[in-house]
């Protein structure tokens, strides 16, 4: 599933991607001032609060 949020300020790729991994995301990218990566459906909202956590995404 290909997820789209809102970026508050951009990090380093290699960061995100490296947090992103034991959840199964992958192809993170910024788009239009947006985080936009694959995920498994059912870790969608775990990825989520961390990268919230982080204070990468809104």
């Amino acid at each position: 599933m290909k997820v789209n949020y809102p970026v508050k300020e951009e990090t380093d790729i290699k960061e995100i991607k490296a947090m992103l991994k034991p959840f199964g995301g992958r192809c993170a990218k910024f788009v239009e001032g947006n985080l936009e990566y694959q995920i498994k459906e059912e870790k969608e909202d775990e990825a989520y609060t961390l990268l919230r956590e982080k204070g990468i995404v809104e």
